[in-house]
């Protein structure tokens, strides 16, 4: 995981204000992810993230952040937590996290982990001449695929393997940013991982697989 180095904040605390410019650089693509999980709206997610940045810059100037958490986990908590707030104001009702809701008859457990997503393989990538060259495509592919199945599934799922996936948090600072039990978190990245897992097994080797989907 991309760290950004301490020496930089205790730098931008004494007054190098405009070395805060390497924190944003760092961590703005990942944050963004997250923040459109939870609002599903690029414009929001965007006013969202400018003012976890800037709830971060102050906590950074004015000494409130203490470095016994990692700095990553940190801010994004301040991403989750803003985020959240603006799906209250923006939609005036509390964002879930903790509950699938199921309203169809004919639901079966695990529908809602595919229900909306069919991978679309671009096997014309494939015609690269070296094998280093297929497997930089192969790669990109995965990940692709990957990014868009965490976007098909319900939000209950797609924050925490956003979290898990995109900002490299583990279990336990997931379940800690979320407030959920650490269970649920697993609970609720194996299932997903596994259908996932399926959708992937049918069109890349088991051995390529492995690195993208932490197994």
């Amino acid at each position: 995981m991309t760290e950004v180095n301490p020496e930089i904040l205790e730098r931008i605390k004494k007054g190098e204000t405009d070395l805060f410019r390497e924190v944003v650089d760092t961590y703005k693509d990942r944050a963004y992810s997250l923040a459109v999980k939870i609002l599903k709206n690029r414009e929001e997610a965007e006013d969202a993230l400018q003012e976890s940045f800037l709830r971060l810059f102050r906590a950074v100037t004015s000494g409130n952040y203490e470095s016994r958490a990692k700095f990553s986990t940190y801010f994004y908590t301040i991403v989750y937590n803003t985020a959240v707030d603006y799906y209250r104001k923006y939609y005036s009702r509390v964002f879930n996290v903790s509950s699938i809701e199921v309203h169809e008859a004919n639901y079966s457990d695990g529908d809602e982990l595919t229900r909306n997503f069919e991978p679309m393989i671009d096997r014309t990538a494939y015609d690269a001449d070296s094998l280093s060259a297929e497997r930089t495509l192969e790669a990109a592919e995965i990940q692709r695929i990957i990014r868009g199945y965490i976007n098909s599934i319900p939000q209950q799922y797609s924050v925490i393997l956003n979290m898990f996936f995109v900002n490299e948090l583990s279990h336990d600072e997931i379940s800690g940013i979320l407030k959920l039990p650490l269970g649920t978190v697993k609970n609720r990245i194996f299932r997903a991982k596994e259908k996932l897992k399926e959708i992937l097994f049918r069109e890349f080797r088991k051995e390529e697989l492995m690195e993208y989907l932490k197994v």
